[in-house]
């Protein structure tokens, strides 16, 4: 993607947007203002970028902090939703719970009931226990976006399965405010698949058994929420005994591996 790759560039050092948009996206002898406004149309909404007074672009305090953040001293916000189906923004989230952690301890945690505007289909109501009437009076999505936001903060977006969890959060804000979340993100079961290998299943309820782990509620946001984030601690120790200190240390160490051609 080219805002990853103007991200790798930028980790070394500031770049005017011509030779920005050279390296990045293939593009030479434009005008300087048509490279400003392309430079300016990848980059800005992103807070890992900023522009210098002398129009170079550089990776911010925010992005720079993530670079040297060491797992033990780290920011995370634990994330689980109940929705009413499994694809947004057809299916809502009706119910989020969130957990920090911070520097490998447990800290705050925020859950709310959310009213989706529309009926709860008969399965999840089953699987959850949450009925349509549970949700009267309770806030719509866009009327507690702004807590969401505030609590996820800059933290790292963790989740167990977090492709559904990131997919639903994105959905909901982007149709409450047209924006979208820009953290790192990190998925527990990506997690156990590369650090505990010898386990069949790896879904929250095999990982709970494993670690010994009770729920207060399943399928409940916030209790599935402090479920993974004991799960994340343990998964940080793990690293850490595996010589994996840093964020970026843990992201290059979950990065899809390549087979080598002597494998079957």
């Amino acid at each position: 993607m080219p805002v990853e790759k103007a991200l790798a560039l930028l980790r070394e050092g500031p770049l005017g947007p011509a030779e920005l948009c050279r390296q990045v996206l293939l593009l030479q002898g434009q005008s300087e203002e048509l490279s400003s406004r392309l430079a300016a149309t990848m980059l800005e909404p992103d807070p890992r970028f900023c522009r210098l007074p002398d129009g170079r672009w550089t990776v911010t305090g925010y992005e720079q902090s993530f670079q040297a953040a060491e797992l033990t001293r780290a920011s995370f916000v634990v994330v689980d939703v109940e929705t009413t189906g499994f694809a947004p923004p057809a299916d809502r989230v009706i119910e989020i719970g969130m957990v920090k952690v911070n520097g490998c301890r447990i800290e705050e945690s925020y859950e709310t009931l959310i009213d989706p505007q529309r009926p709860i289909p008969g399965p999840i109501t089953s699987l959850t226990g949450i009925s349509y009437g549970m949700l009267a009076g309770c806030p719509t999505f866009r009327e507690i976006c702004a807590e969401v936001v505030r609590f996820i903060g800059e933290a790292v977006f963790v989740a167990h399965n977090a492709p559904f969890d990131w997919r639903f959060v994105q959905s909901e804000i982007a149709l409450a405010t047209g924006c979208r979340l820009l953290n790192p993100k990190l998925c527990t079961r990506v997690l156990a698949r590369r650090l505990l290998p010898e386990l069949e299943r790896r879904n929250l309820d095999e990982l709970a058994r494993y670690f010994n782990l009770g729920f207060r509620a399943r399928h409940r946001a916030l209790g599935d929420a402090q479920v993974t984030a004991e799960v994340l601690l343990r998964f940080i120790e793990r690293a850490g005994e595996k010589g994996i200190t840093t964020l970026p240390a843990l992201f290059e160490y979950l990065k899809p591996r390549k087979r080598s051609s002597t494998e079957n």
